[in-house]
């Protein structure tokens, strides 16, 4: 690990001072980029990434406040930014043909389909109502399937807090996506013998 960037570099960039700006991005950039490549794996999307976290940080930095490192900062805004990325692209249409039953009858198939944006659409609500890091967590093993250790050295924990992290996580959402589910009404999909 590098050595931390000093709290008075990020005050005298907060102040505006260009030299303290561009040593506060040349001293973290590679730390950044390496994290969003881990969390994305592909490098014109950690370009991205990268680019938007220093937007971002640059633009907050007269109400950052100098607890823990300006290193951890960015990681989290990096994260955020991911997982963003992530529910952005998160799957809402029909279910793959070679999951889907060719016996049905397009009724079925229909109220198959509805049924199936429901439920994940209920999941991926509850995976977004989790906390930040175990929602990382839950996405880079699921989504990217990162392990728990590889999760431990990203998030900064050890791999038997991720662990844990994922087992609540999963009884959570498993929890809260069938509450959602409870609640909302099935759609006015016409099932077998309603034809009205």
């Amino acid at each position: 690990m590098t050595e931390a960037l000093p709290w008075d570099t990020v005050r005298l960039a907060a102040r505006g001072d260009p030299a303290a700006r561009r040593d506060l991005v040349e001293q973290t950039i590679d730390e950044v980029w390496r994290l969003a490549m881990r969390l994305t794996r592909r490098s014109d999307e950690a370009d991205m990434v990268t680019q938007e976290t220093y937007a971002r940080a640059l633009a907050a930095l007269d109400g950052l406040k100098p607890n823990g490192r300006f290193e951890g900062y960015l990681a989290r805004i990096a994260t955020n930014l991911v997982l963003e990325r992530w529910r952005k692209k998160r799957p809402t249409g029909p279910v793959p043909a070679h999951l889907a039953d060719e016996q049905a009858e397009p009724w079925q198939q229909v109220a198959r389909d509805e049924d199936d944006r429901r439920r994940l659409s209920a999941l991926w609500q509850a995976v977004g109502e989790l906390d930040p890091k175990p929602r990382a967590a839950v996405l880079l093993f699921y989504a990217q399937g990162e392990s728990c250790e590889a999760i431990g050295r990203i998030l900064d924990a050890p791999a038997g807090t991720v662990k844990t992290w994922l087992h609540r996580s999963r009884n959570q959402i498993r929890r809260r996506a069938e509450s959602l589910l409870a609640e909302q009404p099935a759609g006015g999909v016409a099932r077998s013998g309603d034809l009205t």
